[in-house]
């Protein structure tokens, strides 16, 4: 490493010792790994979850391995829940200066058999939750004075069409737009916007189907890399977004998916 004293400009750094920051969906799978990581590299982490107990022993598990973090229960397709959510951050941290939109669903469906009921669960836990997770969180920010930096979990779904994963895939592409217009609107207080689009990840939701032979197959003949990603992957992607290392990047969108979309 360089004698940083005589370094002619500022180096990057991932460090993010002093920052406070919520992951949403944040007790398995992506999310789990996302504040994991964020915790490795400093920040002090809020886990959310619909359920306490769940954000509890990530929480938990986080403090035993020599982090700080802090569970709340957090709905995120209820507005008000996700008010408190960052009201309660504040409350307890004192701040908030990263949030990670991570959670989500989808529902594999045929558009003929899509109900409104399943619709609605997938605009509201992968759209409107973003948009309202920002509109809180960036008020706080801005009330700081301190800028800050919001990261949303966006998926290669939302970069093209998907059989029977129209909504999933509708939703993801409107968070690309949202966070296109969220970084010029916050830009003029320091604050950064920024999107990942994961392609497909190991987690314990679909390992099973991952690891089929006959499935895998199929899809790694799509991916330039031919191989999936790994949560870890995913999340030190977030972390640099989240971090001064990306400081001259806000509004864009990460493709992290081996060079599936690049065919």
């Amino acid at each position: 490493m360089l004698d940083q004293n005589k370094v002619p400009f500022k180096m990057p750094t991932f460090d993010l010792t002093g920052k406070v920051a919520i992951v949403t969906g944040g007790t398995k799978g992506l999310g789990y790994g996302i504040a994991v990581t964020l915790a490795n590299f400093g920040a002090k982490v809020v886990v959310t979850s619909r359920h306490q107990d769940d954000c509890d022993k990530v929480a938990q598990q986080i403090i035993d391995m020599g982090g700080d973090a802090y569970g709340i229960k957090t709905d995120v397709q209820k507005v008000d829940e996700i008010e408190n959510l960052v009201k309660k951050t504040v409350e307890h941290y004192g701040k908030l200066d990263i949030l990670v939109n991570n959670a989500g669903v989808a529902v594999t469906e045929w558009t003929i058999n899509m109900t409104e009921e399943q619709y609605n669960k997938v605009m509201d836990s992968n759209l409107r939750s973003v948009y309202f997770g920002v509109k809180f969180a960036a008020k706080q920010m801005m009330d700081q004075g301190t800028g800050g930096n919001i990261v949303n979990v966006a998926s290669i779904g939302g970069l093209k069409g998907s059989k029977a994963l129209t909504t999933y895939g509708a939703s993801k592409a409107a968070v690309l737009n949202l966070t296109k217009s969220f970084a010029m609107e916050f830009g003029r207080y320091g604050i950064r916007v920024n999107a990942v689009c994961p392609g497909y990840v190991k987690t314990e939701m679909n390992r099973k189907q991952l690891e089929d032979p006959e499935y895998s197959k199929k899809q790694l003949k799509a991916i330039p890399l031919g191989r999936f990603g790994e949560v870890n992957e995913v999340a030190s992607v977030v972390a640099f977004l989240a971090s001064d290392a990306s400081s001259i990047m806000t509004g864009a969108a990460v493709v992290a998916d081996m060079g599936a979309t690049l065919g």
